[in-house]
């Protein structure tokens, strides 16, 4: 989110949005978010959001560039708007 839009809501509302999409397709179970460890805004997003922390992964993007992310997880067939919840 660049910074003259942070602070808005925004993120939180697509986020919401985007998870109603993926649960009302009904052929997914969880959904899951990759933010940095050290990235406050988007892990703290990830947990107003319903994610579950998972644990601590190691990514590579782009290639050659470690990352240390969070492994966050939603159940969607809990996400309001999803066909079994």
């Amino acid at each position: 989110m660049l910074p003259e839009f942070q602070g808005r809501g925004l993120a939180g509302r697509a986020l919401a949005r985007t998870l109603a999409h993926a649960a009302a397709q009904d052929r997914i179970r969880w959904g899951h978010a990759f933010p940095r460890v050290d990235n406050a805004a988007s892990n703290a997003l990830c947990r107003r959001s319903g994610f579950a922390l998972r644990g601590e992964v190691d990514f590579e993007f782009p290639p050659g560039n470690p990352l240390r992310c969070h492994d966050w997880r939603r159940d969607l067939t809990t996400v309001d708007g999803a066909a079994g919840g």
